[in-house]
């Protein structure tokens, strides 16, 4: 009995074993590119959006690593810093900043929030406040940051720190070990050193180092 002829090389056999289609290496080969192409594209979006939460994510660790660690905005709110701020002012912190220095901008730490002021004398320093003048030690403390004819007065005793023996009627305070004594620009209306006392500097977030609101006013500070 004669045998049926096995099928050529890529035939699919029919209902009755007969050859109906014919495939060639090279359609098996454009099928298997087709449908990676389509697997590949099928894969993209899902790698966008992976790609777009790993940044994100990134994005957030760093915000707040730079936030606890390196810098810190602050929103002024207060005129007591005019005029060198003024409300709605946005100035950033350099929390790296952990020892100022005389005239320094700082931000600190209040039970009532956070405030920023000038640094004006350093512990172990006497301030002397006499007839709306600042004297540091022996010396004349210069201001060229304040309004012209503003004048620095001391409304009662300085709390927090040692009440050095004045001259007529000058009222003084020695700035205790690990403190700084702040002042604010606007001196009639800047609740400062004056009214709670020397800052410790364990309670100083930082030095204010740039302006950067509003977009007009961008400078070092």
């Amino acid at each position: 009995m004669p045998q049926a002829a096995p099928p050529r090389r890529g035939a699919r056999p029919g209902a009755a074993g007969a050859a109906t289609d014919v495939y060639d290496e090279d359609s098996y080969d454009d099928y298997d590119e087709d449908f990676g192409e389509h697997l590949e594209e099928a894969r993209a979006p899902w790698r966008t959006v992976a790609g777009w939460v790993v940044t994100v994510a990134l994005a957030i660790v760093l915000s707040l690593l730079i936030r606890s660690f390196v810098a810190h905005a602050f929103h002024v709110e207060s005129g007591s810093m005019e005029p060198t701020l003024v409300p709605g002012d946005r100035i950033l912190v350099n929390k790296l900043a952990d020892s100022p220095s005389r005239f320094d901008l700082v931000v600190f730490n209040r039970p009532d929030g956070d405030l920023v002021k000038r640094v004006v004398a350093l512990e172990g320093e006497t301030v002397y406040f006499d007839e709306g003048l600042v004297k540091i030690g022996d010396k004349w403390l210069q201001e060229p940051y304040l309004f012209a004819g503003t004048g620095t007065y001391v409304r009662s005793g300085i709390p927090n720190c040692d009440p050095t023996a004045g001259f007529d009627g000058t009222s003084a305070c020695t700035v205790p070990e690990g403190h700084v004594f702040v002042l604010g620009d606007n001196r009639s209306v800047s609740f400062d050193s004056r009214n709670f006392g020397p800052v410790p500097r364990d309670d100083v977030i930082g030095s204010a180092v740039f302006q950067f609101w509003p977009l007009g006013d961008l400078r070092g500070l």
